[in-house]
């Protein structure tokens, strides 16, 4: 269960369970050593729930946030189950530096000093799952960038063809049989009726009733009636075409640029026009990011958490556009394979012991009541 709250509402919520409160860190940009004046403060915390709460038909909630997300806080349960599952946002947390942790309670302390056994095979595999998701939206951005959808969303018309002629045996320049836009055509399907044609999909016969007809599209289907016998010459005006398949990927495609263009940064993203990039370049540095800490896994057994020195210029250039998008794709497939190869990824723990983890949630919560009582 996911609780959303105002942020005031948030932080009175906090203040008034404060003893529930497990752990605080800063999270995002800042703990990653990459802010830029632009950059919000993002939290993160655990808090601990009694184990009767788990008794009742109702569930508690687990995760406290703000509207924007920029505050999220996990029942320590919860917060278990995606550690174990090696979130890379939890992991961050359980080894988060020093100087981003605002609050560390007694109890959670059991958790910290044995936060080790959540490095596992499975760490590497979820740090290159997000990257790899981190890919794909760095190419829907690519795509939407270099294809800018219309405000209008497509309309139906748009993808359909007629076929009206010359007909063979008729005198006429066209070359015979050559479907064409209805636009071209001079054909408004508001005053026409269309019947399927046999055996053949997506093409109907096209009659024209003009001010009396129903048209051929209503309430956004395409509509078939039955035509008399006698209008079947006297009508018929040709061979409607309707590309249904490419009408629907054309509407996924203006609904999902929307979506995106409703969802971005625009502050952001009016720095990135400026400067000419075409992709989401702050996707593409958490995709290297997330590739840096996936490596320091293998090298150090910990996720990476701060960055600096060269690789924080490597990350703030990539955020400042300073690569070909290409380039920059071409460059994390290739640390993904070395990821996925190495042998160093063998020498981890498939993942967390369940059991382990079972009797970390007793201990902490039985050591976090002890202390209330």
């Amino acid at each position: 269960m996911i609780a959303t709250v105002m942020p005031a509402s948030l932080a009175h919520l906090l203040e008034s369970c404060a003893d529930r409160v497990l752990l605080r860190v800063v999270a995002g940009s800042r703990a990653y050593g990459l802010a830029t004046p632009h950059s919000d403060t993002d939290e993160r915390g655990v808090f601990a729930l009694p184990a009767t709460d788990y008794l009742a038909l109702t569930p508690p909630a687990e995760h406290l946030q703000d509207e924007r997300g920029d505050v999220v806080y996990f029942g320590l349960r919860k917060f278990l189950a995606l550690a174990t599952a090696a979130n890379p946002s939890v992991l961050e947390m359980l080894f988060a530096p020093p100087d981003t942790v605002l609050q560390v309670a007694a109890p959670i302390r059991l958790l910290l000093d044995r936060r080790s056994m959540f490095v596992t095979q499975r760490c590497v595999e979820s740090h290159v799952g997000y990257a790899r998701a981190q890919i794909q939206r760095a190419r829907s951005v690519n795509k939407w960038v270099n294809n800018p959808q219309p405000q209008a969303p497509p309309r139906r018309e748009d993808f359909c063809s007629v076929v009206d002629g010359p007909w063979p045996g008729q005198a006429g320049e066209a070359m015979p049989m050559r479907p064409r836009p209805l636009a071209d055509a001079g054909i408004d399907l508001r005053h026409y009726h269309c019947a399927a044609l046999e055996r053949v999909p997506r093409t109907y016969r096209l009659y024209w009733y003009g001010q009396s007809a129903k048209g051929v599209f209503r309430d956004g289907n395409l509509v078939c009636e039955s035509i008399p016998a006698a209008d079947e010459h006297a009508r018929l005006r040709g061979l409607l075409i309707y590309d249904r398949d490419a009408f629907e990927r054309a509407q996924t495609d203006h609904r999902h640029y929307w979506q995106w263009r409703h969802a971005r940064n625009e502050a952001r993203w009016r720095t990135e026009c400026a400067d000419e990039i075409d992709y989401d370049a702050k996707n593409m540095m958490h995709t290297f990011r997330l590739l840096l800490s996936a490596e320091a896994i293998l090298a150090h057994g910990e996720p990476r958490v701060r960055f600096d020195g060269p690789d924080r210029d490597f990350l703030l250039r990539v955020r400042a556009g300073g690569f070909r998008f290409a380039e920059l794709v071409e460059q994390a497939e290739q640390q993904v394979r070395v990821l996925e190869g190495s042998s160093r990824l063998r020498a981890l723990p498939a993942a967390p012991e369940p059991t382990t983890v079972d009797r970390l949630l007793q201990e902490v919560t039985a050591d976090w009541e002890a202390g209330r009582a």
